[in-house]
């Protein structure tokens, strides 16, 4: 576990973005003549178990199920690509990390997210599910295909496609849901406030202490135990005094195991308040910044102490500005 700082996207990811773009709508647009194709190998596959022709059925069933991979693979690949374009770059900082106040105030937002292992697995899982949905109007017009030539089986064409249409759906929601449970965050937290899981609650202040965090555990079926993290919001929040769990941060084990639940959401607590200790500093050096350029001249010890870049250069601001005055 660490906390990941999201940059905004630069201008050449951008334009790889778009390009990345542009390839994905080249490649819809080859989507009827992919399903063309699909539909002359169904043809052949027709006329294959019509006749008893193993080799031709073989490859009737190769070329098909190439046609399917390959293409929806690519629009896949693509599509994630200018995705990961738009959405920003996410840096991992260390344990005892300091990072620039300007860094963490331009950033989309700092986040806790799952292990590796799961962000892996969830990546696997959002590709099949891309690839699935763009394979499913083959698949739903293969499916019946074995049925045919088959007397017992006449007449249940029909509820084999409505069969599939619905375990496609089911399957790609399925996939899409596990994606995004193993992929999302735990929290997020920006200069205004943090943002968990439930939409309810999906704006809340920065907590002002680590005391705000709490564990609760409540019992769970087939004899296990479930445990929540629970953030109660200031006084001076939209919703005051009212808890709210913190759903990413839930445990489902054993009561054997229940020791090593509580120490893992503890360590995802702790990143969790050092990433809102990191954006109310970068908060509190913000607005303290002018003050030292106030007193520039009359009380020269400032100068010593470290001020950001941007401060430096004021006096030669000030004059450009005398210089040059706006319209």
């Amino acid at each position: 576990m660490a906390i990941h700082i999201r940059s905004h996207p630069t201008i050449e990811t951008k334009v790889l973005g778009c390009l990345l773009a542009l390839a994905a709508a080249g490649i819809a647009t080859l989507y009827p003549t992919a399903l063309l194709l699909a539909a002359f190998a169904l043809g052949s596959l027709d006329e294959a178990i019509a006749n008893n022709d193993g080799n031709l059925a073989l490859q009737s069933l190769s070329v098909l199920i190439g046609i399917t991979i390959v293409f929806g693979a690519a629009l896949t690949g693509f599509s994630f690509g200018v995705t990961s374009c738009f959405k920003g770059i996410d840096r991992r900082l260390p344990k005892n990390a300091t990072v620039m106040h300007r860094d963490v105030a331009s950033a989309q937002f700092l986040h806790v997210p799952q292990s590796l292992i799961k962000r892996v697995i969830g990546m696997v899982e959002a590709v099949l599910a891309g690839m699935l949905l763009a394979a499913s109007p083959v698949i739903v017009l293969a499916a019946p295909r074995p049925l045919i030539g088959s007397r017992l089986a006449q007449g249940l064409e029909d509820k084999t496609v409505l069969v599939v249409i619905v375990l496609v759906i089911v399957l790609f929601v399925a996939l899409k849901r596990a994606a995004v449970r193993r992929r999302a965050s735990a929290v997020r937290l920006r200069t205004y406030g943090m943002a968990v899981a439930d939409p309810k609650s999906f704006s809340l202040p920065l907590p002002f202490g680590r005391n705000n965090f709490s564990i609760q555990e409540v019992p769970a079926r087939l004899g296990r135990v479930k445990v929540q993290a629970i953030y109660a919001p200031p006084t001076g929040g939209a919703e005051p005094g009212r808890p709210v769990v913190i759903p990413r941060l839930s445990l489902t084990v054993r009561p054997s195991r229940l020791d090593d639940a509580r120490s893992r959401v503890e360590a995802r607590l702790d990143e969790v308040w050092r990433a809102a200790q990191l954006i109310r500093a970068s908060i509190e050096q913000e607005e303290a910044a002018p003050a030292p350029t106030s007193e520039a001249e009359p009380n020269p010890t400032h100068q010593s102490s470290p001020a950001p870049p941007h401060h430096d250069a004021a006096p030669e601001h000030v004059q450009s500005q005398a210089e040059n005055p706006l319209p």
